[in-house]
C-alpha cells in the first residue's frame, strides 16, 4: 500500500477496515448501519464519546447488536439509547463511551487528524480522515493496519484555498453567526496559512472574545466544513 502525494495542503484518506480487536468484528452476521455524527476525545482520561444513529432491520438484530456492544472490553458504557421511530427498520440514537486504547479515531487524533466519516455496517468499518501531511497519513494507516485489515484505500490532496470558495457558498447554512465570523476573520488574517501569520490568542484579542470561545468556534466550523466537503468524491484519486 502506498499513498501518492503531490503538491501541498492536506491529505484526505478514506478506507475500509476490518477491526479485529473491536466490537464491530463480532457483528458480521447482523443487518445494521451505525453512522457516527459526532465524537469527543478526552486525551487526559483516555476515553471517547461516540454519538451515533443506528439503523436496524429487525428486533433480533437490535438485541444482538446491543449485546455485542455492551459486553465488549472496548466499551466502557452505553450512556444513552433512544428510539427515533416505531416499527422496523428502526433508527436509534446511541451514545457510547469507549476505551481510547484501541480506538482508530484516537490514533488519528494524536497524529493531528480530523475525522470526516465513520460508518460501521455488517462487521466492516468505513473511515475518512484529513491529515496535515502525507507522512502523518502514512503513519496512521501503518498503525491502524496492525490492529486489523485495511482495504480499498482512496486518497486526495486539498488545500484550504480549494475548500473556501465552495464552502462560502453554503456557509450561512452550515455555520452559526459566531462560527462564520470567526472563520472569515481567521482566514483573512492568515491563521490558516503555513506558517501562521497570527496566533489564536492574537485573533481572540482582536475579536474581543476569549481564546477558548474562539477555539470552539473554529473547531466546530472546521468539523462542519470538512464533513460537508468530503462527501464529494472529486477529492479522491
Amino acid at each position: 500500500m502506498q499513498l501518492l502525494i503531490k503538491g501541498s495542503g492536506y491529505d484526505y484518506v478514506e478506507f475500509d477496515y476490518l477491526h479485529t480487536t473491536d466490537w464491530t468484528i463480532n457483528t458480521t452476521e447482523l443487518r445494521y448501519v451505525f453512522t457516527v455524527f459526532n465524537t469527543y476525545v478526552d486525551t487526559s482520561m483516555d476515553y471517547i464519546l461516540e454519538f451515533a444513529i443506528v439503523k436496524v432491520w429487525s428486533r433480533a438484530d437490535l438485541k444482538r447488536l446491543l449485546r455485542v456492544i455492551s459486553r465488549h472490553r472496548n466499551i466502557k458504557g452505553v450512556l444513552s439509547i433512544r428510539p427515533l421511530n416505531d416499527g422496523y427498520p428502526k433508527n436509534i440514537q446511541v451514545v457510547l463511551k469507549g476505551d481510547a486504547g484501541d480506538s482508530t479515531r484516537y490514533l488519528a487524533h494524536i497524529l493531528g487528524g480530523v475525522e470526516v466519516k465513520a460508518i460501521y455496517e455488517d462487521g466492516m468499518e468505513h473511515w475518512g480522515f484529513l491529515f496535515p501531511s502525507s507522512e502523518k497519513a502514512y503513519s496512521f494507516i501503518s498503525m491502524v493496519n496492525s490492529h486489523g485489515k485495511v482495504s480499498h484505500v482512496k486518497e486526495g490532496r486539498v488545500t484550504i484555498d480549494d475548500l473556501i470558495p465552495r464552502v462560502m457558498k453554503m456557509a450561512t447554512l452550515l455555520l452559526s453567526p459566531g462560527e462564520l465570523k470567526a472563520m472569515k476573520y481567521a482566514y483573512d488574517r492568515g491563521f490558516f496559512e503555513v506558517p501562521r501569520r497570527i496566533r489564536l490568542d492574537g485573533l481572540a484579542k482582536e475579536l474581543g472574545i476569549s481564546k477558548a470561545t474562539l477555539d470552539s468556534y473554529i473547531r466546530n466550523a472546521v468539523d462542519k466544513i470538512i464533513k460537508a466537503m468530503f462527501t464529494d468524491e472529486d477529492y479522491l484519486t
